[in-house]
């Protein structure tokens, strides 16, 4: 493309100019506020540690990815000897949303270093309901939420620092400041502030969950993830920022131009503004005819290994392995190399120390809960336990296969006297195996199999006449 440079010479400057025209000029004095990435994360901070969770793609990603493996595939109450009550109960648990605040705690527990969840108890007219004490379990209606939260507005946790006594390092409540101010508006829509006094509120460690990061003895809080990795992510976005440099430099023009030191600024941008035109992707250096440009290449046949060893200190920080941090690994254990069997291994024990403990908690509150299945029972009379789905889904043949051994072993104990059909049934339907989970469905009694009333009666009636026949 032919460019028209008649009109820099209509105007003289005496200064000379030089520019590149890629915008990608590094300057380490600017704030990494301009720069788009940051060097270091203040622990604690937990204003950057959401704004770098919201604005950082990879940042976002060693955050949430774990959280999200623990809970995508959910979980189920299992009551072998009662598969109604169980779908109750299920019921119950599935209203609460509890999966998705499960979510949100364990992402607040590696986002902040601390997750929280409380739980809404209703309770009857007749208790002392004040979060300040513990629960009554004869005293429980329902539940009616759980909500997630991390460490923003924690003013203090009250916990047991003697090592000598068995409840060391226990919480027994936490304060919470809560922060909104209230607002009215006027007939035209605009807002009018109205500040209230807001107090603390103090709940008791029966109401509520926490679960922290990296906490030692006297930590007044757990280590944000992104405090851990802060070197490795800032690796990262040197790699990421030096890899736009390189490919922005591939191929470089330079413009020889004669009159450069004679032109002004309004004429130079001008100049600019032209060869962006003509040659948008590509960069540009502008010199006079006396300077040289030079430029030195770096050799990139060897930045495969460094881009490679960024990612590979980042999955250590982070203890992610690469090919799940970069989407490679789907989620199957089919041909998986075994470090991500071994992140899958960390996933399952999160779920079982961590996320079990809570959800059962929770499905004791609503078995005590009076409006919730059948009244208000004990959970220690009858047999249940939670198990969540399997982290990864097997093809069909392998779904077929446990199917087929799971029925064998169910007609063998059948066979053998030891367990009747209808035992038998119970024992399939409490199966935690996903192949055995479909069956559930086709196992229970459909609504249209129960007799009527009318027929109860009629049976009842041939009964009567039949005795009374033999009477006769």
């Amino acid at each position: 493309m032919a460019l028209n440079l008649d009109w820099l010479k209509k105007e003289k400057h005496s200064d000379k100019k030089a520019i590149r025209s890629d915008s990608m000029d590094f300057n380490a004095s600017l704030p990494y506020d301009l720069l788009k990435w940051q060097y270091t994360i203040e622990n604690k901070n937990y204003r950057l540690f959401n704004n770098r969770y919201k604005n950082d793609a990879i940042a976002r990603r060693i955050v949430a990815k774990p959280a999200e493996d623990a809970t995508r595939n959910g979980f189920r109450l299992v009551i072998p000897d009662n598969p109604e009550k169980q779908d109750k109960y299920q019921d119950a648990l599935d209203k609460l949303r509890l999966g998705d605040a499960l979510t949100k705690q364990l992402i607040y527990q590696r986002l902040h270093g601390d997750g929280y969840i409380t739980f809404g108890i209703e309770e009857t007219e007749n208790s002392d309901a004040d979060l300040q004490k513990p629960v009554n379990n004869n005293c429980i209606r329902d539940v009616t939420f759980v909500h997630a939260f991390g460490q923003t507005h924690i003013s203090k946790s009250i916990y047991n620092d003697d090592p000598t006594d068995k409840n060391y390092q226990k919480e027994e409540s936490i304060r919470i400041r809560p922060t909104n101010s209230a607002f009215d508006y006027d007939k035209n829509g605009n807002p009018i502030f109205k500040p209230k006094k807001t107090k603390d509120i103090i709940i008791d460690k029966s109401r509520y969950f926490h679960i922290s990061l990296d906490k030692l003895e006297d930590d007044p809080a757990g280590t944000s993830v992104l405090t851990r990795c802060a070197e490795q992510l800032k690796a990262m976005n040197i790699a990421i920022e030096t890899a736009g440099k390189i490919l922005r430099e591939y191929s470089i023009k330079v413009f020889n131009y004669s009159d450069l030191q004679d032109i002004n600024d309004d004429k130079f941008n001008k100049l600019v503004n032209a060869f962006s035109e003509a040659m948008n992707t590509e960069s540009v250096a502008v010199i006079g005819p006396n300077d040289k440009l030079t430029k030195l290449s770096t050799p990139t046949n060897g930045i495969d290994t460094l881009l490679d060893f960024v990612w590979q200190s980042l999955s250590a920080a982070c203890n992610i392995p690469k090919s799940v941090l970069t989407g490679e690994q789907a989620g199957s254990l089919a041909g998986a190399s075994q470090d991500v069997i071994n992140y899958y291994d960390t996933v399952k024990a999160t779920q079982e120390t961590m996320l079990k403990p809570e959800i059962e908690y929770i499905v004791r509150l609503l078995m005590y809960a009076s409006d919730v299945g059948d009244g208000s029972e004990d959970p220690d009379s009858f047999e249940w336990h939670v198990e969540f789905n399997p982290l990864w889904s097997p093809d069909d043949k392998t779904q077929s296969d446990t199917l087929l051994n799971h029925a064998n072993a169910a007609s063998t104990l059948v066979g053998a006297g030891i367990y009747d059909a209808d035992e038998a049934r119970q024992m399939l339907d409490g199966q935690g195996n996903n192949a055995i989970q479909g069956m559930q469905n086709t196992t229970k009694k459909d609504s249209s199999d129960e007799p009527t009333p009318e027929q109860i009666k009629q049976y009842l009636d041939d009964i009567k006449r039949v005795n009374h026949g033999k009477k006769a």
